[in-house]
């Protein structure tokens, strides 16, 4: 059997590509904005740190849907699937494989950030002297952190498990229906895929606004860490869950795609 460093350099070479020319772009975005800026007289100390802000929603975006998309082609393409080794044991090196990519990118935004805040560091200073945190904020803050980063992980791993799910499923259904039934099937997974997308956009969007009013407006009087961990415990539940139909799926029915 083939040890788990050589299929996690295997399945990860692509996704890794893609996050470097993901960053590329954006690094020639920020400095190509930031000269435009400059020729037409608008530049300030704080311009690269803004443009900076600006453009990372991209990659973001981005670059869990290009995980995606190669998350999913790794169950059918024949360079991985004939790879000799255990299907579970494939199945979790791909997601994280996937983890480790987002993990990569959002450090690499967070050397940006840095790097950006050193043109305006005076600006950002002087505004930081300015703002009040509430107490109990300022006394957990590490453990905030770490609460809202987990779970940004986890949200990012259910939307990978789950259309991985959707796929998977629908493709061992499809091994069971006419050819033109499998056409039907392809544009419900389509639409259930989006449909996905855009709930679990709006997830994150409600709960980051959830943990900003919760953190603001009640004090240290509501147990929101508690809650906010209880959500990751079920979506990791959900993930095994999945995890699990996704690998029978694997063992059984799924075939692959020549490549």
């Amino acid at each position: 059997m083939t040890s788990f460093g050589a299929v996690f350099k295997a399945v990860n070479r692509l996704k890794f590509r893609q996050m470097n020319l993901l960053i590329v772009l954006e690094l020639l975005a920020i400095v190509v904005t930031t000269i435009w800026t400059a020729i037409r007289g608008e530049y300030s100390n704080m311009t690269v740190f803004t443009t900076a802000m600006g453009w990372s929603t991209v990659p973001a975006f981005v670059g869990v849907i290009l995980i995606a998309i190669r998350h999913e082609k790794v169950y059918t393409a024949d360079s991985y699937r004939l790879i000799p080794v255990e299907e579970t044991k494939f199945y979790t090196i791909n997601l994280l494989s996937s983890l480790a990519n987002i993990v990569y990118l959002a450090v690499v935004q967070l050397g940006i950030y840095i790097i950006s805040m050193l043109f305006g560091w005076q600006e950002l200073a002087s505004m930081a002297k300015d703002m009040t945190t509430p107490t109990h904020i300022e006394s957990g803050w590490l453990l905030m952190g770490l609460s809202i980063i987990v779970l940004v992980l986890v949200l990012n791993m259910v939307f990978w498990s789950t259309i991985s799910f959707v796929h998977l499923v629908t493709s061992s259904a499809s091994t069971f229906l006419p050819k033109f039934r499998q056409g039907v099937l392809n544009i419900i997974v389509y639409a259930i895929v989006v449909f996905l997308t855009l709930r679990v956009s709006g997830l994150i969007g409600n709960g980051v606004s959830w943990i900003s009013q919760t953190m603001f407006n009640n004090g240290g009087s509501f147990d929101w860490v508690g809650q906010l961990w209880i959500t990751i415990f079920v979506m990791i539940v959900v993930i095994l869950i999945e995890g699990a139909i996704n690998v029978l799926c694997l063992k059984r029915w799924v075939e692959t795609d020549a490549n």
